[in-house]
């Protein structure tokens, strides 16, 4: 009787245990999130089948709608048969963020710390002999150019008159390069060499036979705008260098750009926008940040322009739906256009991160001109049931019809709209599968 006993209570013993490890696999499986984010009012409920049992705080039952008419967080616990916890759930009731959607192309110029190494090489001196200033110095790829001499290197063409201007009166020329998160001091010889132009004039050169790179200009879009604040969101996704590291900005700008032509994308080829900018005179905004979800400033003088007449809702990541809706972007001039998209897959993110959904371009006109996504409309909002729900990313390569986006409410936190939320870092976009568009 006893030996029966015993096998009775073991076996419950060992049920409670595959119960407990695997309520983390039915409370995913049932869809309970651990965490909602609602405006004041906005109607909430989470239906759940016995024997599932929701209880507030306070051990009521909550059978209908949940409380949002206050700002505020409520803690909800979720359990089986109402005596055994599975996981809480966070209600959080916050302010609705209105924005006005961008669209409009822009030239992005990054006042970076310097300009990165970006290779070493070779150079022959007067003697014939084959040298490599940097590389003997201990120069490497990646370094960030800061300084000559104490000059500040901030365009490549400047250094090469720096370095001749310099290096007749000094042998040896010190460097300030910045090494990861170091700053480091380097003696460089440059070598003397004997160079001909293009049009077939010869002078005496000194070159550290180094290539230079930078990564201060590019098109993209607008992808929101704040008016009360001025704050905006553009890209969606972090400007890196050559070696797909994300650019220091030291002082950067958005300007106003015009697309002059498209180069049409197709599979293995992605497309992209041909635009030009004029620079200082058509400054929209000054970027204060590049992270990994976009770049984001305050606009100056007078606001961007709009395809809205008013601010539209910015969507909490769960309230987006695979199905229709809007991309706003330019093809051409500088006209913001909608054209037909298709969320195809919506990806659940409980976490900021770029890739929250996969877009389908389904416009036939903007497959026509563009053959999908291409490089230019990082950026270019995703309305969705009268909402700001996400902005387009990155480009399959193999597949232009399609790309990642990311989600508004992700970007809304970054440019400090909302509640703030620490975004965590993410590896810049790869270049096997998807490219920043």
């Amino acid at each position: 009787m006893r030996r029966v006993l015993l096998r009775v209570v073991l076996t419950l013993c060992l049920a409670c245990v595959v119960v407990l490890a695997t309520i983390p696999y039915w409370v995913s499986a049932v869809g309970i999130p651990r965490e909602l984010k609602v405006f004041p009012g906005m109607e909430l409920s989470l239906d759940l089948e016995p024997p599932l049992r929701i209880k507030d705080a306070d051990g009521v039952e909550v059978t209908g709608f949940f409380d949002t008419e206050s700002l505020g967080s409520r803690v909800y616990r979720v359990s089986l048969f109402g005596w055994l916890p599975l996981t809480q759930l966070v209600v959080d009731v916050v302010p609705l963020v209105e924005v006005f959607p961008g669209g409009q192309s822009i030239g992005v110029l990054l006042n970076s710390e310097g300009l990165v190494i970006s290779e070493l090489g070779a150079v022959v001196d007067l003697d014939g002999k084959e040298r490599s200033p940097a590389r003997e110095a201990g120069l490497r790829p990646g370094d960030i150019l800061l300084s000559i001499e104490g000059h500040p290197t901030r365009r490549p063409e400047l250094v090469s008159q720096l370095i001749n201007a310099l290096a007749p009166e000094k042998r040896v020329l010190n460097l300030e390069v910045k090494r990861g998160d170091r700053v480091l001091t380097i003696s460089v010889e440059p070598a003397r060499t004997w160079q001909t132009n293009i049009f077939g004039q010869s002078s005496y050169q000194y070159l550290l036979g180094v290539l230079l790179e930078d990564p201060a200009a590019g098109v993209g879009t607008l992808s929101f705008f704040h008016p009360e604040t001025g704050r905006f969101g553009a890209l969606g996704h972090t400007i890196t260098d050559s070696l797909g590291r994300p650019v220091q900005i030291s002082q950067g700008t958005i300007v106003e750009a015009s697309i002059d032509s498209i180069r049409y994308g197709s599979r293995g080829t992605p497309g992209e926008k041909v635009g030009f900018f004029h620079g200082e005179q058509d400054v929209l905004g000054i970027i204060d940040s590049n992270s990994n979800l976009g770049i984001y400033g305050k606009l100056v003088g007078s606001l961007a322009r709009s395809s809205f007449d008013r601010p539209v809702p910015v969507a909490f990541a769960h309230q987006v739906r695979a199905g229709p809706a809007e991309m706003y972007t330019v093809v051409q001039g500088t006209t913001i256009e909608a054209f037909k998209v298709e969320i195809v897959k919506v990806i659940n993110q409980t976490k900021p991160g770029e890739k929250g959904m996969v877009v389908e371009v389904t416009d036939e006109r903007l497959l026509r001109e563009t053959g999908g996504i291409i490089q230019g409309m990082s950026g270019s909002p995703i309305v969705q049931n009268g909402m700001l729900v996400g902005v387009i990313t990155h480009v399959f390569v193999n597949n232009p019809t399609k790309g990642y986006a990311s989600f508004a409410e992700w970007m809304v936190y970054e440019a400090g709209l909302g509640i703030n939320e620490q975004i965590p870092a993410k590896p810049a976009c790869s270049r096997e599968v998807f490219l920043c568009a």
